[in-house]
């Protein structure tokens, strides 16, 4: 795989494909969304985290930086192995058309895999039997993570330093086995659950490669303190004796959100990752590298200089930036995986520093065109683009192309006097077919090919975007706590039409060169 060549994608989230129950997942509709991407003669397919979601349904804030979340296990593949009955399938309901209902998804489908795991228990023969020496072998984080589980459960929190148990809060090795002896038929479950996701993902991945489709994942910069990896690896954190934050992660207020934002995250304690030889990031790392082609590496500023927080808001502590271990941490990274294939997610606060890092390793940055896009000048910012560049219209933080049109048209009629409207039009007007009527879907339409035609060598557009689909498609608003993540895709909207002018605007602007990888 190489991103230096002109190719073309979706941006997709798992969690919202269509046709299974509640909640996306890896199963037929997955296959049928690559087929969808191969007709339009894509060779991208995007997708957020697919670590577990946190109770806001967020991807970003997951209890595992390793683990995925099983609400992606396909049902149906469960079946067609023997490990469920089609009564377990036929009583699910499918649940609202345009929204994921994460939590009735979780209900109803961890009691048909507790089903299927006790039934992979008392079986033999399966892909999953077949398969599990070799993940238990490559995966040695998936017991800490299926004792986590299991803690939770038994707690009733993922908050471990509300364990009112002291040993087993601070992961005292003799306290765990003994934990471990008592409930272990609930780790297993844990453990198994994982064990059916990487199979699934697995065969997907080399369906999409088959057809010359390749992953991009993302890798977000900072965990949860809610999780497996600060309860096991405080000393990697900067964490207090009581195991609470000392300084927490955020951006200050920039154009995109003035008031800025506190993710309540801990702080990495990259001294101490520095003299391990950063092998908690490489193993993360090289798992993100087993499960997509490519990886979006989230807040790429933070790995040049990160933004310190107080734990809680004080007036006298608005927060500073420090340095982050930027060249050492990526000397050791690529020495380690020569070939790994890096997108630098450079938005946000920017400085000469972040730039310089990223371009010294050839990372491809990523331009947004709402972010781009400004009234006041005449010129085509889009051209200013480097090849070595992701452009898209939007990301999964933006609003959809079509709700930010609607705001162009809000600000258009309250400052036209300083605004320059024509610009847009001037832009995009030769990518509007001469035979189509000027009106808001040949204007999106205008865009979308603008984008394509720029001088970026990956062009990834959200499906919202191709769709023109309304702001209640937004997938997250960055700083508001809830209503994020739920927008699922109407597979009736995958129309023939829509396939073939996807396929005929990548052609047009030369993203459709066929690169066959499978097998790698």
């Amino acid at each position: 795989m190489n991103l230096q060549r002109r190719i073309s994608g979706v941006l997709m989230p798992l969690s919202s494909l269509f046709g299974s129950p509640l909640c996306g997942d890896l199963g037929k509709s997955a296959y049928r969304f690559a087929d969808f991407l191969q007709r339009s003669g894509q060779q991208f397919w995007q997708m957020l985290p697919v670590n577990p979601i946190d109770d806001c349904f967020s991807p970003y804030a997951s209890i595992s930086t390793f683990a995925a979340d099983p609400l992606y296990i396909s049902l149906d593949a469960l079946f067609d192995e023997g490990l469920l009955e089609k009564a377990d399938l036929e009583s699910i309901p499918l649940g609202p058309i345009s929204r994921t209902a994460y939590n009735a998804a979780r209900e109803i489908r961890t009691s048909r895999l507790r089903k299927a795991v006790k039934k992979f228990r008392e079986t033999s023969g399966t892909k999953y039997h077949n398969a599990s020496e070799t993940f238990l072998k490559e995966n040695t984080w998936v017991e800490q993570h299926a004792v986590f589980c299991s803690l939770v459960d038994f707690f009733g929190t993922p908050d471990w330093t509300k364990w009112t148990d002291t040993a087993l809060r601070n992961a005292d090795e003799s306290a765990l086995r003994e934990f471990s002896a008592a409930h272990q038929e609930e780790i297993d479950f844990h453990t198994v659950l994982q064990l059916f996701f990487e199979v699934q993902w697995k065969e997907l991945q080399q369906y999409c490669r088959d057809k010359g489709i390749m992953f991009i994942g993302d890798v977000p910069i900072y965990v949860s303190h809610n999780s497996v990896d600060t309860w096991r690896h405080r000393h990697l954190f900067q964490l207090d004796e009581t195991g609470k934050m000392r300084r927490v992660a955020g951006v200050p207020g920039d154009s995109f959100n003035p008031d800025g934002q506190r993710w309540d995250a801990p702080l990495y304690d990259w001294e101490v990752h520095r003299e391990s030889g950063y092998s908690w990031w490489l193993e993360r790392i090289g798992k993100a590298l087993q499960r997509f082609d490519a990886v979006r590496l989230d807040h790429f500023i933070g790995f040049y200089n990160y933004f310190s927080m107080p734990p809680e808001r004080a007036e006298d502590d608005k927060g500073y930036w420090v340095p982050g271990p930027a060249d050492e941490f990526f000397d050791t990274v690529l020495k380690t995986f020569p070939d790994a294939q890096l997108i630098a997610e450079d938005l946000g606060v920017m400085n000469t520093g972040v730039h310089q890092l990223r371009d010294k390793y050839n990372f491809p940055g990523i331009n947004v065109f709402q972010f781009y896009f400004d009234f006041r000048r005449d010129t085509d910012a889009t051209a200013e683009w480097k090849e070595n560049s992701l452009v898209c219209t939007g990301t999964h933080d933006t609003d959809t192309l079509s709700a930010w049109f609607d705001e162009v048209l809000a600000d258009r009629k309250k400052a036209e006097p300083f605004w320059n409207f024509e610009y847009l039009f001037g832009m995009i007007k030769e990518y509007v077919p001469e035979d189509a009527p000027l009106n808001r879907q040949t204007i999106l339409w205008g865009i979308i090919r603008k984008v394509m035609s720029s001088p970026g060598n990956i062009a990834v557009f959200p499906m919202q975007d191709l769709l023109g689909l309304p702001t209640e498609a937004r997938m997250n608003f960055p700083g508001h706590a809830s209503g994020n993540w739920l927008w699922r895709l109407d597979e009736s909207l995958l129309t023939p039409e829509l396939e073939q002018r996807l396929k005929s605007w990548t052609a047009e602007f030369g993203r459709n060169t066929y690169n066959n990888t499978s097998g790698g």
